[in-house]
């Protein structure tokens, strides 16, 4: 039998397939292909043929370099390729122990959910104790990298990693667990920062001083922009599985405000294009900063939401993947032209 076209070899995985549907079928293309046989549910696991994720979790790190660089003067070029390398490489292993983390506790709601049914824990290709000790050797991995990060990244980073251990139980207890999700992604922002100049960690344990300095309000507007764009682009995900969710009894954004997800989006994205305008304010940032990260942001999220069919999966998939680009290219380059305006 081919590779590309061989089931789940183990019976106990063949007793979690529902019938009635498709079977299980290797990958026959993609970096899936490339791995043995026996790695590639690990492999899966943690979702290295879906990057998306990935550039998802680092952009807010991206973006906190590049502010912290737009506003010192101390800052070397090498020096901020040399931390996005080490953020981007701690990235791929955080967002996959997450990922595996996430498929460990939710593989009963998989089962339920025809776009995740087929993952490799749901379908027992993955025994859940194999996937825990896999999700804590991603997690050791990276940890590798923070260690070679500064102190303060350390610091920024714990609050991070309690509440990515905490999302997979939010669609338990909330309907919110996009801003969850949000919250802890928009950490990387701090992250970010903080490697480039940890200078405004000296005023956070005065509240009195933080309130009166216009850097930590400037970046805690921009941090909630971060909070909110994710909030956006992971509810238009979840509208690929709302029915099934609704049925699974799984909570979130897109099942609370179902039949109103537009709405709703368009207030969350008014929020980002207001923080990152109010950001680059406090900031006296230029005006190529407002026209291409402001004016690029509110240009794409509009669009995507003129547009988007939300009863169309894959149509929601299309702007989670590629949403990602618009925006994060966005500020990114809004970025770029204020480190170079005030060089």
């Amino acid at each position: 039998m081919s590779k590309s076209t061989s089931t789940v070899a183990s019976g106990k995985g063949r007793d979690h397939q529902p019938t009635g549907l498709p079977p299980y079928i290797l990958p026959g293309s993609g970096i899936l292909s490339y791995l043995p046989v026996s790695w590639v549910p690990f492999g899966e696991l943690a979702r290295i043929d879906k990057p998306t994720g990935i550039y998802l979790f680092y952009l807010p790190h991206l973006f906190g370099t590049l502010y912290a660089a737009s506003t010192s003067n101390q800052v070397s070029i090498s020096d901020i390729v040399v931390k996005n390398a080490i953020f981007f490489s701690g990235t791929i292993s955080f967002r996959a122990a997450a990922c595996s983390w996430n498929d460990s506790l939710d593989y009963e709601y998989d089962r339920q959910v025809l776009r995740c049914r087929l993952r490799p824990v749901a379908r027992g290709a993955v025994p859940l104790f194999q996937a825990h000790v896999f999700t804590v050797f991603l997690t050791s991995l990276a940890l590798t990298f923070l260690y070679l990060l500064p102190r303060s990244c350390w610091v920024v980073s714990v609050p991070s990693i309690f509440l990515l251990a905490l999302y997979p139980f939010a669609k338990r207890f909330t309907d919110f667990p996009q801003t969850i999700l949000g919250i802890q992604v928009g950490i990387g922002f701090f992250m970010g920062a903080a490697a480039i100049d940890d200078g405004w960690f000296k005023d956070i344990d005065n509240f009195a001083a933080m309130r009166s300095n216009r850097n930590i309000q400037a970046m805690m507007a921009f941090y909630l922009a971060n909070a909110c764009w994710t909030v956006v682009y992971d509810t238009v995900y979840a509208q690929q599985d709302v029915e099934d969710d609704v049925k699974a009894g799984v909570r979130s954004i897109a099942v609370r405000f179902r039949g109103r997800t537009r709405t709703l989006l368009w207030g969350v994205s008014s929020m980002v294009v207001a923080m990152l305008l109010a950001s680059g304010y406090l900031s006296r940032f230029g005006c190529g900063y407002f026209a291409v990260a402001c004016g690029g942001t509110m240009a794409s999220l509009s669009y995507m939401l003129s547009t988007v069919d939300f009863t169309a999966p894959a149509e929601c998939a299309w702007w989670f993947r590629n949403g990602t680009w618009f925006v994060g290219f966005s500020i990114s380059c809004g970025l770029i032209l204020e480190i170079f305006r005030v060089k």
